[in-house]
């Protein structure tokens, strides 16, 4: 996709020649505003906020009197390597850390370019180069203004502008319908693992083949070993994720935690949230052993793990782990075998699991061909973007 962009009437300028970070302040006890956005509430390269609190349901602190309007642009002047660039879309309050950004004139720069600019490549290249501190970096306005670069008639920015919005718009099309299908699969699996627990039922253990294992956490080393565990984030609430790996010494606890495709485990340590999450070991490698946070479970030959893994992560399953983890629901709480040993698993035929797990797959086939056109979006977003702005295609 090109756009064949003729840049030889561009004018090359600063930021701040032509956007200046508003100063406008409120009170938030004042009622003027019901709504406040923090830096968690920002997402990474998204340019909507989904996330706010309300004022009046805590103490905010002074620094919480930057009064921002719908259409301007809020940036994240910390750790701005965290890419936190969104347009606002209601009234609201947010910290002196957070710059609040518009147009100083129309007639030089449209707003609707705005968030764009600040979210290429080269604009995020300087903001990091900018920042000072090591633990938790910032820049400063000032830096900010001074980022160069060149900037179309204004009727070119408007046919730009249209452009990336239409593309930004597709995009938040595709992520509601990937919510949706995460919803919609979450209620399926509620009603349908519900509705088998109800008509049969046995204590889980009944279907292991033996016991299950606990993994081993080698101290994890900087150089490449050859060898390899997971770490936590390996198990997420749709399954295995590949690549969460950590490089570890050989040994033989290492060698006896080793992992083959196909392998069931579920976290045995972890946040009130993902505790006991479950996930299939689906890569075809000898190299990848699991820790002593998660369990290797073993079935009888007529439960499929597939089966079992969405047993364990249904509603069903996450409201037995919640209820039996151990521990501060502020940190690292547990499940053990005798606990896990107690969720009441359905019983159901090869026929039965069949039939369930091609269902599933419905669901996740669309989610595929929905990831699929999200990461196209976002491919040909940052191809017009850098033909715009340069960077990185």
């Amino acid at each position: 996709m090109s756009l064949n962009l003729d840049k030889s009437t561009w004018k090359h300028v600063t930021l701040g020649d032509v956007a200046a970070a508003s100063k406008e302040k409120v009170e938030p006890e004042s009622g003027d505003v019901e709504r406040f956005v923090a830096g968690e509430h920002m997402g990474t390269d998204d340019l909507k906020i989904h996330r706010w609190g309300e004022v009046g349901d805590g103490y905010l602190g002074p620094a919480f009197h930057r009064r921002f309007r719908p259409g301007q642009v809020l940036y994240g002047s910390r750790r701005t390597y965290l890419r936190k660039v969104a347009v606002a879309d209601f009234d609201g309050v947010t910290a002196n850390t957070t710059f609040v950004v518009e147009t100083k004139d129309p007639a030089l720069l449209l707003q609707e370019l705005l968030p764009f600019i600040m979210t290429s490549e080269p604009f995020h290249a300087f903001a990091i180069q900018e920042s000072r501190g090591s633990v938790n970096p910032y820049v400063n306005w000032s830096d900010i203004e001074r980022y160069e670069f060149d900037l179309p008639p204004v009727d070119e920015q408007k046919r730009l502008g249209d452009l990336l919005w239409a593309i930004e718009g597709h995009r938040r099309s595709v992520v509601s319908a990937m919510a949706a299908g995460i919803s919609a699969r979450y209620a399926w699996l509620g009603t349908s693992i519900g509705s088998l627990v109800e008509r049969k039922a046995v204590p889980f253990e009944r279907v292991w083949a033996r016991s299950p294992e606990s993994g081993w956490s080698a101290a994890p080393v900087d150089e490449v070993t050859g060898h390899y565990v997971l770490s936590l984030a390996a198990i997420s609430q749709f399954g295995y994720r590949a690549g969460r790996l950590k490089n570890v010494p050989d040994s033989s606890e290492v060698r006896a935690a080793r992992l083959n495709r196909g392998d069931l485990l579920i976290s045995r340590a972890n946040t009130i949230e993902a505790v006991g999450r479950p996930c299939i070991f689906t890569e075809d490698r000898s190299d990848v052993s699991f820790p002593d946070t998660m369990m290797r479970l073993h079935l009888v030959d007529d439960v499929q793990p597939a089966f079992a893994e969405a047993v364990l992560a249904s509603p069903h399953g996450r409201k037995h782990m919640r209820r039996n983890a151990a521990g501060s629901a502020t940190s690292m709480v547990k499940i053990n075998r005798q606990s896990l040993s107690r969720l009441m698993f359905p019983t159901a035929t090869a026929e039965e699991q069949t039939k369930f797990l091609d269902k599933l797959a419905r669901f996740d086939e669309a989610a595929e061909l929905l990831q699929s056109d999200l990461l196209a979006l976002e491919t040909s977003r940052g191809t017009v973007l850098a033909e715009i702005f340069g960077g990185a295609k």
